[in-house]
């Protein structure tokens, strides 16, 4: 593994930090720290949006809320659905997001970021973590194989716990200042509310017993398929097939390889049904499956398996849009069925794991924000040795001074004991403990 490719996995580190404060509204567990102008603001983002239906009505009576409302830029079929379900959820937002090559601020400001690194500047950790929402899958994509009308850059998944507080939150005068940053970055956007079916967890998570596992230099991936079904399943003339819908032509080519990937350890990370596009395109998407692949040496057995190819036609008799995405995701923490996802990593009594932009948000002496890059982070020590990090982290010291300059860090840092792997391994070879 290179260390660009052991780099873009420390940022693993950092977005399972930020999704960990979803259940308890900021990383010190109090609940309502987050922005609070409620001078302008229709309503205080807290976590106990979603307790009182007359919110909705408190926001669309307000200035600020009605301008959103009536801005057009939402598509209104889908905002009357989470109107009239305003305490219902959770749900979970899919956005896919394809940036600028160079940024461009409507407010014709001098700049000579990109796209993304605009988009990072977006980045709302905060907002999200006052309402309690969160993170749970993001990734960029490494090759589209389907659907070529736009190239899609980013894949993105928050859990919001009702429509409410997603409203609230992009109502919000400050929320809405920040959010110039991602206008900014983002070319074409598609955001779509969705419904998480539920997902059995796998039997064999790390695919350690598939035919083909993942190793350095096969590692695994999400395969994302987003799919738009046809309302009668189109089969071509002559084909003897009974007429059925074309979410039933998709579960037909689905059953005639399913076999063969669960043979081959490959296995569902996640189905999400799609209430309505919210923003971005007026096509009727219906679902977005996410599938785990062991390797790409499986993804390749998978698609030569003769009875997953006799039932293909099956697949392009169902689809009328679609896009489908290799990935290597940064965060993924979709909840399978009974499992409520939950805090990453805890944050310790001295302040470990905090969630942080800068410094300056890291609470007591001696902590730093530790991060990728981006604008967000969790607070860290500055240095540590062997044994002073307080669980569940695990100091990591003594790097390969090859790999130093890659790192989020300079000499040391505490690390999440379930992530320490990612340092201790060559080129990096910290030692941790």
């Amino acid at each position: 593994m290179t260390i660009k490719e052991r780099n873009s996995l420390l940022a693993l580190v950092i977005c399972a930090a930020l999704s960990g404060c979803g259940d308890e509204g900021n990383a010190s567990g109090s609940g309502g720290d987050g922005p609070t102008n409620v001078d302008t603001a229709p309503l205080e983002l807290t976590t106990d949006l979603c307790d009182d239906p007359s919110n909705m009505t408190v926001l669309l009576e307000s200035p600020s809320g009605n301008a959103l409302f009536a801005s057009g830029q939402f598509n209104e079929e889908q905002v009357e659905r989470m109107i009239a379900s305003p305490t219902e959820g959770p749900f979970y937002m899919v956005n896919l997001i394809r940036y600028r090559e160079q940024a461009v601020y409507a407010d014709g400001r001098e700049t000579d970021l990109t796209g993304r690194e605009a988009n990072a500047l977006y980045n709302p950790v905060e907002f999200l973590s006052a309402i309690g929402a969160r993170v749970v899958f993001s990734t960029e994509v490494d090759d589209q194989i389907d659907g070529d009308d736009i190239l899609w850059d980013d894949v993105g998944i928050v859990e919001y716990p009702c429509p409410v507080a997603f409203f609230a939150m992009i109502s919000h005068p400050e929320f809405q200042e920040r959010a110039i940053h991602k206008d900014a970055g983002v070319e074409t956007t598609i955001v779509m509310p969705t419904d998480l079916e539920p997902t059995p967890p796998p039997a064999d998570p790390d695919q350690s017993e598939a035919t083909f596992p993942p190793t350095l230099e096969d590692p695994a991936f999400d395969l994302i398929h987003v799919m738009d079904f046809h309302d009668i399943a189109q089969y071509e003339p002559g084909a003897d097939e009974p007429e059925r819908t074309g979410e039933e032509a998709w579960a037909e080519y689905q059953a005639s390889g399913q076999g063969a990937s669960n043979e081959l350890g490959h296995y569902r990370t996640a189905s999400l049904i799609v209430q309505g596009v919210l923003l971005g395109d007026d096509r009727d998407w219906d679902e977005i499956q996410i599938i785990h692949m062991s390797s790409q040496a499986g993804f390749q057995a998978l698609l030569d398996d003769d009875t997953r190819n006799a039932g293909k036609y099956h697949r392009a008799a169902a689809l009328q849009h679609n896009y489908s995405m290799i990935t290597f995701p940064t965060l993924s923490q979709i909840p399978f069925a009974g499992d409520t996802g939950g805090d990453a990593f805890d944050v310790t009594p001295n302040g470990t794991g905090t969630l942080c932009q800068t410094d300056d948000d890291c609470p007591g002496d001696g902590l730093v924000c530790l991060s990728d890059g981006g604008a967000g982070g969790f607070c860290t020590p500055a240095s540590c040795g062997s044994g002073t990090c307080e669980a569940p982290y695990l100091c990591c010291h003594d790097c390969s001074p090859v790999a130093l300059p890659s790192l989020p860090f300079e000499d040391s840092a505490c690390i999440p004991d379930a992530l320490t792997s990612l340092f201790t391994e060559e080129p990096v070879s910290c030692s941790c403990d």
